[in-house]
């Protein structure tokens, strides 16, 4: 990569799915090909193919979205047969980036409606005296 495209990929923004923008970051999306599952050597050569891509035909007013990227890390994990990758990092991106709220109402659903009772407590403790030290 020549001096020219490194001066463009530092002027490049992403706008991420929370709708948040930031400059681009070789760095991040080395990471995030990694953190997908990608063996390092596979996932650096990913990232410097999707850098030099973006350097070579750099995206209109230097903007891209999220997603774009992580359709070319898709495509370039399936031309490396990491189609089980690609699908695990495909599935990353289709989950939504829920509120503080909607997580706690999405967990309140599962928390039991019946408060312990004191039995129960009762119960384990039983059980718990049962026990020997030493066993």
């Amino acid at each position: 990569m020549n001096q020219n495209s490194n001066s463009s990929l530092s002027e490049l923004m992403v706008e991420k799915r929370s709708g948040n923008t930031e400059r681009f970051s070789t760095e991040k999306l080395l990471t995030g090909i990694s953190r997908a599952g990608t063996p390092f050597l596979i996932a650096k050569d990913i990232s410097d193919s999707i850098t030099n891509k973006l350097a070579e035909n750099p995206p209109i007013d230097n903007f891209i979205y999220s997603r774009q990227l992580r359709e070319y890390v898709s495509e370039e994990l399936r031309q490396r047969n990491q189609n089980s990758v690609a699908e695990s990092y495909s599935g990353y991106s289709k989950n939504k980036i829920t509120s503080l709220k909607e997580e706690q109402i999405k967990n309140e659903k599962f928390e039991s409606k019946v408060p312990p009772s004191t039995n129960t407590h009762s119960k384990q403790n039983v059980k718990d005296k049962d026990i020997k030290p030493g066993m």
